[in-house]
């Protein structure tokens, strides 16, 4: 299964490339060709639906438990909990349809400021996004059974084409006059033309066979706990960024909200680059958890994976660090003077995060949910106090500092509970995942003010430029500083599984990351 995490890894990591570059590109784009206020109604619609729709945790319950079942070698157990669980996807997606028909039939009250013809825009968008919500909300199940059985590739690869053929039939479209319904139809029907393949390839390339019997009663227990401290996750993590624009709006003005919505966007494009390798490790964890010296063997398998999840993320926060400002200059001028600034406190505690992934991983896999959880209760609580605090004296950076300390406080909970839980050596660690990463971090950031200072260029130019030293200086010193032999061909064997054009069929794959 090697090959599968790293061949699903390329193209987990293509599909961010895609997703980032759409975002900077191809958005403005449509905006521009549909207006900002067929856009707006599209976001509303599409965000009101986003308040009630999420997966209750039931996503990573699939997961886990299939995970589980299988290297316990217990397929029955794993087609009875299929069963359960797909009756309570489709018990929650009829009570999403009743709520929001509600929303739809009320929607002249909610929304009494809307113009008439703004209103019949609205509701069409609005139940095209509805339908398509409820009807794909079963087919979510479908993305931890392709995880628990490992077929990353084809999971990956669906996820991939479906963003870009989306993204091409709605350019298509715009470009041939159909206008903002265009964005809700397209997406609707790629979205179960790809729901569609994934049932055939369940179908074909897994032994899952839901079987619809009664469970046991201690087993829906279990199965609910663990969704319902999933949720509370979910939820603590939606209240994060979408509580602070509200917090912004009491005590600052409507620049440092566009501020900080221009940072949580930047954020989001790094935690998703940085978080692509996230549930590919489940299945191993699960293994390596059911299988001998489990604490020595996971601390082994998170500090090779930290290794690589902390050069990748310290890649684009160091980066930024050092170029950062000059990007936000080209990107959306001098008045944004704060953006640069706000985003690094956003991005900078994935320094951490992100490298322990495994020990987050291993804690699912274990069922405690209940702890993870509290610590992002814990979170929640920290960056509404401070939020409220900060966004006063210092607008959209004080906001971003009080998430910046909240994720810190988070994450120092977590490695706790890993100590606690998993038998985490947390110093261990981090000697062997960051103590040989600091060189090459300071050396990027160095190369990078002396360039400000030097560098004869101007805008888009000297960004560039400034990009391709800075990206230069920190893979060449990293490969010479902090990766070792194996890790080197790691990443040869990563790189090489870009181009399998003439890779002979039936080679040996390499060590597992």
């Amino acid at each position: 299964m090697a090959s599968q995490i790293r061949r699903g890894a390329v193209l987990s990591y293509a599909t961010v490339a895609f997703n980032a570059l759409t975002g900077l590109l191809y958005t403005p784009w449509m905006v521009s060709v549909i207006g900002n206020d067929y856009y707006g109604l599209y976001t509303l619609a599409t965000s009101v639906i986003n308040i009630f729709v999420m997966d209750f945790g039931l996503g990573d319950a699939v997961s886990r438990f299939l995970s589980k079942y299988y290297a316990e070698g217990d397929e029955q157990s794993a087609n009875e909990f299929l069963g359960m669980v797909l009756r309570l996807y489709f018990g929650i997606a009829a009570l999403l349809f009743v709520v929001l028909l509600v929303v739809y039939l009320n929607a002249d009250a909610i929304y009494a400021r809307l113009s008439a013809g703004q209103l019949i825009v609205f509701k069409r968008l609005f139940i095209v996004a509805a339908l398509y919500s409820v009807v794909s909300f079963p087919l979510a199940s479908l993305n931890g059974m392709l995880e628990a059985n490992e077929l990353f590739v084809k999971l990956n690869g669906c996820n991939l084409a479906r963003r870009v053929l989306t993204v091409g039939l709605i350019v298509v479209s715009l470009v041939m006059g159909a206008g903002v319904y265009a964005l809700v139809v397209i997406n609707a029907a790629v979205g179960l033309v790809f729901g569609a393949v994934k049932i055939a390839i369940v179908r074909r390339d897994t032994g899952i066979s839901p079987a619809f019997t009664r469970c046991g009663e201690l087993r829906i227990r279990e199965v609910l706990g663990f969704s319902a401290w999933t949720m509370v996750v979910q939820i603590a993590q939606r209240f994060i960024f979408a509580l602070m624009p509200s917090i912004i709006a009491m005590v600052s003005n409507s620049k440092e909200i566009a501020v900080f919505g221009l940072a949580s966007s930047l954020e989001s494009y790094v935690w998703t680059v940085a978080n692509a390798l996230n549930g590919m490790f489940m299945p191993k964890v699960t293994r390596v958890l059911h299988g001998d010296s489990p604490e020595e063997n996971i601390q082994a398998l998170a500090v090779r994976v930290g290794r690589i999840q902390l050069l990748i993320t310290g890649a684009i926060i160091v980066v930024f660090a050092a170029i950062g400002h000059d990007f936000i200059t080209c990107w959306v001028g001098p008045e944004y003077d704060t953006l640069w600034l706000a985003t690094l406190l956003l991005i900078l505690p994935e320094l951490v995060e992100l490298p322990t992934m495994i020990e987050g991983t291993a804690l699912v896999a274990v069922g405690r949910v209940k702890e993870r959880g509290l610590a992002y209760i814990v979170m929640a609580a920290t960056n509404l106090v401070l939020g409220y605090a900060l966004s006063g004296p210092f607008g959209a950076v004080g906001a971003c500092l009080a998430i910046c300390v909240a994720y810190f406080v988070r994450t120092m909970g977590m490695c706790v509970f890993y100590d606690r839980f998993l038998g985490f050596k947390l110093s261990s660690f981090a000697r062997d995942t960051y103590a040989d990463w600091f060189v090459p971090a300071a050396m990027t950031v160095v190369a990078g003010l002396v360039l400000s200072h030097v560098l004869p260029l101007a805008g888009w130019s000297r960004f560039v430029v400034e990009a391709i030293v800075e990206a230069t200086v920190y893979c060449a010193s990293c490969w010479i500083l902090t990766l070792d032999a194996s890790n080197k061909e790691r990443v040869a064997r990563l790189f090489s599984n870009m181009m399998p054009i003439g890779r002979r069929r039936g080679a040996i794959d390499g060590p597992e990351v």
